[in-house]
């Protein structure tokens, strides 16, 4: 066996402090993945539906079949990651790996998404799914062999947080400027103009790549399979850790699917959706910052349930205004957009939990865990599109008349995602406390951190 040890978990020949210089030039290896995660649920299921080859309630359908995929493909990345072709730079050398096919794919699905039959667009999307999780997997679990403290991992995934906020921006200006110089611009111009800022990423990321401390992938025994699955389970933390997740990327997956359906119907601005997009995505550039020293000097649980309830009162907010023009959804994006840092906290998160992990199981599995978090977000996004998508069809609701069930539509918009954040409160409380109990003396200081502010 092998895996990505921590150096708080004992690797040697790490540099001692997290250099600024390191903290930048990770954030920028995320480029890539980065630009690519929101089309999938805010540009391309509109993109394909509209293109008519398949139904409304099929493009759901295709993303949770892609995605009950990921279910067994995903921990086997990871476990690749962990085991296959280890030694200095095994990081790296998986990242280029992926680069090839996850630019070919998305070459295809932006010119030929809308025109292909449903089992074409299912393979196709499979393997850019692979593709992407290869490299992101690959990316986060490196930054977790680069942290020793709980403070250095909110400054690390803070960081690249903030770097994927400032890329979105890019990426949401290039559709947003595609629709103010090109008045009617179709929905492909504008997921085409979307996705051709990750031209601009990949030489980005390919230098940064060079740039980032390598940290060597080393086998060790560990205690099995059967009891690393016993392991897992009986650590409340990790569980709850992976619950979070879901549920976050869920909230925020209902918001993203929704929401070109939302500016069209309720705001009554189609031709500035991609504008109050790009608003959202400054709110979170401008926060994001804020939200890593918040969670270094506060602790990421109590900061995420701040969160949470922050966007949950916006959205029930919008149920007692009326729509006021492009001024006021633009502000409301803004202040949504505070609210989009779910990752910053459960990446930082699994990264203070995975010397503990390592512990238990005789080995650090942390490109399996990374694999299986980004598991539970994609579930979440794709759980979100598929609900979302079913309830506009129970409701009505169509795309080439949105108006006549446009009440229904901004409830769903609204409570939807409330409901998610809520229980993510909950479990997030849990997580807490069983942090507390299963404090370990000899483990305390990365694990109670996550949980605690700092004194």
């Amino acid at each position: 066996m092998a895996s990505t040890a921590l150096p708080s978990a004992g690797q040697p020949g790490g540099d001692a402090a997290l250099r600024p210089r390191t903290v930048a030039a990770y954030a920028a290896t995320a480029g890539p993945t980065v630009i690519l995660g929101l089309p999938f649920s805010v540009y391309l299921p509109p993109y394909i539906a509209e293109g008519g080859v398949i139904s409304v309630a099929l493009v759901g359908l295709l993303f949770s079949l892609t995605t009950i995929w990921d279910g067994v493909v995903d921990p086997l990345i990871g476990t690749m990651v962990d085991r296959v072709r280890t030694g200095p730079g095994a990081h790296r050398r998986w990242m280029l790996l992926a680069l090839v096919p996850l630019s070919l794919l998305l070459l295809a699905l932006v010119t030929v998404g809308d025109r292909l039959p449903f089992a074409a667009l299912f393979v196709m999307m499979v393997l850019f799914y692979s593709s992407f999780s290869l490299y992101e997997v690959a990316q986060l679990s490196w930054g977790s062999a680069l942290v020793r403290s709980p403070r250095d991992s909110a400054l690390l995934y803070g960081v690249r947080d903030w770097f994927a906020k400032i890329a979105l921006i890019l990426a949401f200006a290039a559709p947003a400027a595609a629709q103010l110089l090109i008045p009617g611009v179709s929905l492909q111009g504008r997921i085409m103009a979307y996705a051709s800022l990750f031209l601009l990423m990949v030489p980005i990321a390919l230098v940064a790549i060079r740039i980032v401390p390598p940290r060597p992938v080393i086998a060790e025994a560990g205690i099995g399979w059967r009891q690393e699955i016993r392991a897992s389970l009986s650590f409340p933390p990790l569980i709850l850790l992976l619950g979070v997740q879901f549920l976050n990327s869920f909230a925020f997956g209902s918001l993203t699917s929704l929401f070109v359906f939302f500016a069209a119907a309720v705001l009554d601005l189609d031709g500035q959706s991609a504008i109050l997009l790009f608003a959202s995505f400054i709110g979170g550039a401008i926060a994001s910052p804020i939200w890593t020293l918040l969670a270094r000097r506060y602790g990421k649980p109590p900061m995420m349930i701040a969160m949470g309830l922050l966007i949950s009162g916006l959205l029930i907010v919008t149920l007692f205004q009326q729509p006021r023009g492009i001024v006021q959804a633009a502000g409301f994006s803004i202040m949504l957009g505070t609210g989009f840092v779910g990752l910053l906290f459960t990446h930082s998160m699994l990264a203070d939990l995975i010397p503990r992990d390592a512990a238990r199981c005789g080995r650090s599995r942390a490109a399996f865990l990374f694999a299986l978090l980004n598991l539970m977000q994609k579930f979440g996004v794709a759980a979100a599109i598929a609900v979302s998508y079913l309830l506009l069809d129970v409701v009505g609701f169509d795309p080439r008349d949105g108006v006549a069930a446009s009440h229904e539509l901004h409830l769903l918009f609204a409570l939807q995602p409330t409901a998610s954040w809520m229980v993510m409160v909950g479990l997030l409380i849990a997580m807490q406390r069983a942090l507390r109990r299963d404090a370990d003396p000899a483990l305390a200081d990365p694990a109670l951190a996550i949980a605690s502010p700092r004194q």
